[in-house]
């Protein structure tokens, strides 16, 4: 459910409504100015003393005589319970009078009413018809989220020049989620026709608002050079304000980037991750980079081919294959790598089970900073008599990277 904007007109916006000066309204039929005065000062009195009731009872005078004031203010008890049982329909009724007579506030009040009923809506329709006069009145809220659903057809009939018309109004009233769609709508062509200045356009109005998808979008758009001239600084300007969001795809571009040259590996500390995501994804040259830096001897693209190998990611699954690249990358003093190989000791994966082993491998990684070796090595200890845990601390105090002899 999309976000949402609620009425929350509270007991101090009634003490407010309460002092305003009844007589700049033409007259009231039915009562005059000094009539109305009056009775405003017994609204006035009444809610001095918190008797809630009888302030609804002159105000339900009032918005019987037509007087869009009261009627919104009465509307507002409604909706709260104020006064008077809580009723939403009574309220809506009394703020739609109130609208009618082009009191504002009213319709703010309406929007919020509106939008808390489609929010409790159990169906599409009834979610629609809410979202549906939410929109008539203006909200551009409703208007992008009805905008989108018909863009889309989701609950309703797919009417693309609907929901483009109804996501141009929101988006050009500010709407960040509207922008965006309408950034998807002219980059791909659906209902309009491609146009990837305009689509760069409503992607970077979102984009600067702060919403996450756009800023992915913006980053592709100048990585690709979609709608402007390729600028990577650009794109990995818009990638890094994502990367940790949940995108996906994300941080596998930036790893095509590190991989291909366009930016330094060693300007951003996630650069490993990010090229072992790439190459996860089947970029070739992210693998070709990653094994040409595990030659080189790097622990953590050694590692990084462990994990590939493995899980078959990116290349052909081959557990000999990461099994030789986690004892390197452990033997280099890679933690992950370290706590890799203590699981398949423990679990005989590969190699021959050996709790000794397991909990060395577990209490270096452990002592390197990986938080999940601790718990490792401490299960590890109840398998080990006194003597092995002994052995074991010993050669883990002893060891030194790609200096220790293998087992």
């Amino acid at each position: 459910m999309q976000t949402r904007v609620y009425l929350g007109a509270g007991l101090a916006a009634l003490a407010i409504a309460l002092g305003v000066v009844w007589y700049q309204f033409s007259s009231t039929p039915g009562l005059s100015d000094e009539e109305m005065a009056e009775r405003m000062e017994a609204a006035e009195q009444a809610f001095a003393r918190t008797d809630y009731a009888e302030v609804a009872e002159i105000l339900a005078e009032l918005a019987e005589a037509d007087h869009p004031l009261a009627q919104y203010r009465l509307g507002l008890m409604y909706r709260e319970g104020r006064g008077v049982p809580a009723d939403l329909d009574r309220a809506i009724t009394l703020l739609e009078s109130a609208a009618a007579q082009d009191w504002g506030a009213a319709e703010e009040a309406l929007v919020g009413i509106y939008l808390e009923r489609a929010d409790a809506a159990t169906s599409p329709p009834e979610e629609i018809r809410w979202f549906e006069l939410a929109a008539a009145r203006g909200d551009s809220g409703a208007k992008a989220v009805l905008g989108s659903y018909y863009f889309s057809g989701t609950g309703v009939e797919r009417d693309l020049d609907v929901g483009l018309r109804l996501l141009t109004e929101a988006a050009e009233a500010g709407d960040v989620r509207a922008q965006s769609n309408l950034g998807y709508a002219y980059s791909t062509g659906t209902g309009v026709a491609v146009d990837d200045a305009r689509a760069l356009e409503w992607y970077r109005m979102a984009a600067e608002a702060g919403l996450v998808r756009a800023q992915a979008a913006l980053g592709l758009f100048y990585e690709t050079g979609r709608g402007t001239d390729v600028n990577v600084t650009e794109a990995v300007r818009w990638y890094l304000n994502v990367v940790g969001e949940g995108v996906p795809g994300i941080s596998a571009r930036l790893g095509g980037l590190v991989a291909s040259g366009e930016i330094g590996a060693e300007s951003y500390p996630d650069a490993q991750a990010w090229v072992l995501d790439a190459a996860r994804a089947g970029d070739n040259e992210a693998l070709n980079w990653t094994i040409a830096r595990a030659e080189a001897g790097d622990p953590g693209a050694l590692g990084a081919l462990g994990v590939m190998y493995e899980t078959g990611e990116g290349v052909p699954q081959h557990d000999g294959r990461a099994l030789d690249y986690y004892r390197r990358a452990a033997e280099a003093g890679f933690p992950p790598a370290q706590l890799a190989m203590a699981r398949r000791f423990a679990a005989g994966q590969g190699v021959t089970q050996d709790y000794v082993q397991a909990h060395v491998w577990a209490n270096l990684a452990a002592a390197r900073g990986a938080t999940d070796a601790v718990r490792e090595r401490d299960v590890l200890s109840r398998f080990l008599t006194p003597e092995q845990l002994a052995e074991a601390q010993d050669m883990a105090a002893e060891w030194e990277p790609s200096h220790w002899d293998r087992p």
